[in-house]
């Protein structure tokens, strides 16, 4: 519970500093601070951090750092977009460049798929990644022009989506594919289920 505590709390932290302050560049350097304490608390407890808990903290001081040190709120809001093309190129440099498929790889103990499936399932995460990147671009950039609307509640907005939006996606999207994989092979529920089991 508390590790996922820890990974949240960053992100809660950003959205609660802007709200009270209405100032990104205030947000920013509470979401650096935060992800710093969150790391080493991490480390500290549990002697142990997830390679995507070190890229997170990475692309957040990335940013984070050159927007408060430049007092610019533009830089932070490339991020999200930044963050998922690097995944969907690791995707697709993995899948077509290295002939490993990535999910197959993370996933491929507890979940057995004929390989075209895990292939169609790591192209469709890097489509759906791609597309995340440019809607963070649209959201972070143009709703003023497209919309007509001021650009501090632009900059709301976008605060919104970066909390809360843009994982609600993902969410949707795994789901989806969750779905689709259960609708294929109505068996794979189980077969997950047993493999939890055996492990636990």
């Amino acid at each position: 519970m508390l590790p996922k505590i820890l990974e949240f709390a960053p992100a809660i932290a950003f959205f609660v500093s802007y709200k009270l302050t209405a100032d990104l560049i205030t947000a920013t350097a509470v979401i650096v601070g935060a992800c710093l304490i969150a790391f080493i608390l991490n480390y500290v407890l549990f002697k142990k951090v997830s390679r995507m808990q070190v890229f997170v903290v990475a692309a957040v001081l990335l940013f984070g750092l050159p927007t408060v040190l430049l007092n610019d709120p533009q830089i932070i809001k490339w991020k999200v977009t930044v963050v998922n093309l690097v995944l969907a190129t690791a995707i697709g440099v993995c899948q077509f460049v290295l002939k490993r498929n990535p999910f197959a790889y993370l996933f491929g103990q507890e979940i057995k798929l004929p390989p075209e499936l895990w292939f169609k399932m790591g192209t469709l995460w890097m489509v759906f990644f791609v597309l995340a990147a440019g809607l963070n671009v649209v959201i972070a950039f143009t709703l003023p022009q497209l919309f007509g609307i001021s650009e501090e509640l632009a900059e709301s907005l976008w605060v919104d989506y970066k909390t809360f939006g843009n994982a609600i996606l993902n969410f949707i999207f795994a789901l989806g594919c969750g779905i689709y994989l259960l609708r294929r092979y109505p068996a794979l529920f189980e077969e997950v289920r047993e493999s939890v089991k055996d492990r636990s």
